[in-house]
């Protein structure tokens, strides 16, 4: 019988056990294994064997993919003894199935959060896993968050012209590029409906979009959402009625995780899965 080692930042390490798969993983309270987190879908993945009892991992989300072994998969993919399954940014499950090695493990296995320069992506890796790359962009830019933050500090300087950061405003900046990099347009109306966004192509939500269309008498193309390196900008190409981003007409605008988006009766909002 295999064993889930639960890693998570800030709390105890869990290990729990399974008669017989399917093994489910989320913050669905129903799941097998919950992880009560708020990058975690609430069924996020599920642990599984064939007929010949071989073990995979799948990613149940279509929106929210898991790291198997250091890779970023969104499908069913086989693993082995001590393989590695990041689920959100801050719980890493190991699969174990020598009961001696879950037992050690239990107390002996270090895990760290790191997060890459290049991407922002952030997630948990273990501390023996020393040469890893970033799996959203493959850069090898990772560092410990900690780490990076300090660096950040000892490199601002202040003078007449620039005001040092805090480091309350810098974990907050790392938590919005993050964020955004994970961004999802729902439909929040009777209409319902959701896009997933990415950083290299523009979304243009307009009457006769393929997702998302315009319902209603609107009188314009819509508005664009596009990612800068930075943000995420909304610009609106509506005459009648004007686009709101939580409540205020706007033409362009920076918008962030949670901002509303209405035109007329079409609501939408900004969300991290």
């Amino acid at each position: 019988m295999p064993s889930f080692l639960v890693y998570r930042l800030g709390h105890p390490t869990k290990r729990v056990s399974f008669d017989t798969p399917p093994v489910r993983v989320g913050r669905d309270a129903e799941n097998d294994i919950v992880i009560p987190s708020e990058t975690v879908s609430r069924e996020h993945a599920v642990f599984m064997q064939d007929e010949t009892k071989r073990w995979f991992v799948g990613c149940v989300s279509e929106t929210n993919p898991i790291v198997v072994s250091g890779k970023l998969v969104s499908t069913s993919t086989p693993i082995a003894d001590m393989t590695e399954v990041l689920v959100g940014n801050d719980c890493l499950i190991l699969f174990v199935l020598n009961p001696a090695n879950a037992a050690h493990l239990v107390s002996a296995r270090r895990t760290q959060q790191l997060v890459c320069q290049t991407c922002w992506w952030t997630g948990m890796v273990s501390v023996y896993n020393k040469e890893a790359a970033c799996p959203r962009c493959g850069a090898t830019t990772l560092g410990p968050a900690d780490e990076m933050q300090a660096e950040v500090d000892a490199n601002l300087v202040g003078d007449a012209g620039t005001r040092v950061l805090s480091q309350g405003e810098i974990r907050a900046s790392y938590r919005v590029m993050r964020d955004a990099a994970r961004a999802v347009l729902a439909r929040t109306d009777k209409h319902g409906g959701r896009r997933v966004l990415t950083e290299s192509e523009s979304v243009h939500v307009h009457k006769k979009s393929d997702e998302l269309p315009l319902k209603g008498i609107v009188l314009g193309n819509g508005f664009t959402l596009s990612w800068d390196g930075r943000n995420w900008n909304v610009e609106s190409h509506m005459f009648w009625p004007r686009l709101r981003v939580n409540g205020e007409a706007v033409r362009t605008a920076k918008i962030h995780t949670g901002d509303v988006l209405e035109v007329g009766g079409n609501r939408f909002e900004l969300r991290s899965e």
